[in-house]
């Protein structure tokens, strides 16, 4: 009778008892963790929709019932952290380039955007080939990856490059006369023109210079492992549901 008595006790409590929730394994599977920079108007916690590329993302990964967190760093540790033990899945916007590809899985490209030079109107700079700008002083971005050719160039010292930590004091040290051309992204160059109070006095006396570098596409760099291959394949997956030139052009206001 005792013995029966136990195993009621028992069944009892263990009916009382909360049933435990198992880890939920399979939500966490369902987000993607990506890290980015403040670079309107493709990227910006302060941005509509956190920017036009994350809006892309945040769209792409949706169609495929993933959701998108996105933390905002200066671009060097926003790299970083992806290459951290233990890091978020990936880092965007990135160009496509040989050294990106080498260290990360690169996603199909979100978009595109022209990456030129930008140069004061009563300093207009022709040229042809990059060999014509080895006497001009080339602002550039600390941690940006261009093209490969420039960036060769400047890294060797067969073209003269200034860093700076962004293309805002780029374009200042352009109004200023510090540096002849600084490397941009167009639709970025109009962003900041358009929107930062300490350009607009500048804004009339800078302009894109005609001859583009390079049609840019834009991607996601993930973690160079298993994880961060497969997140590659369902972004192309969900990229390939939406209208991702839509998102753009909305995001942008074009």
């Amino acid at each position: 009778m005792r013995s029966r008595l136990f195993a009621i006790a028992a069944l009892v409590l263990a009916a009382a008892a909360p049933i435990a929730t198992a880890t939920p394994a399979a939500a966490q599977e369902k987000v993607v963790r990506l890290t980015s920079l403040d670079w309107p108007p493709f990227s910006g916690e302060a941005q509509k929709d956190q920017g036009a590329a994350v809006a892309v993302v945040r769209a792409a990964f949706a169609a495929v019932g993933y959701r998108l967190e996105v933390t905002f760093f200066p671009w060097n540790r926003a790299v970083a952290l992806v290459k951290a033990e233990g890091g978020p899945d990936g880092y965007f916007p990135e160009y496509d380039g040989g050294e990106v590809r080498q260290g990360f899985h690169l996603s199909v490209p979100l978009g595109t955007s022209p990456l030129g030079f930008a140069e004061r109107s009563a300093a207009p700079v022709a040229w042809r080939s990059l060999d014509d700008l080895k006497a001009k002083r080339i602002g550039v971005v600390d941690g940006y990856v261009n093209t490969d050719e420039l960036d060769a160039r400047i890294a060797d010292g067969r073209l003269q490059g200034e860093t700076a930590p962004s293309d805002l004091l780029n374009l200042k040290k352009l109004a200023a006369g510090r540096i002849d051309l600084a490397v941009i992204d167009r639709a970025v160059m109009n962003d900041l023109l358009r929107t930062v109070p300490d350009l607009k006095a500048a804004a009339p006396t800078l302009r894109f210079n005609p001859a583009v570098l390079e049609d840019k596409s834009l991607h996601i760099a993930f973690r160079r492992d298993a994880r961060g291959e497969a997140m590659a394949k369902l972004f192309a997956e969900g990229l390939a549901k939406i209208d991702a030139t839509l998102i753009l052009q909305q995001a942008l206001g074009s």
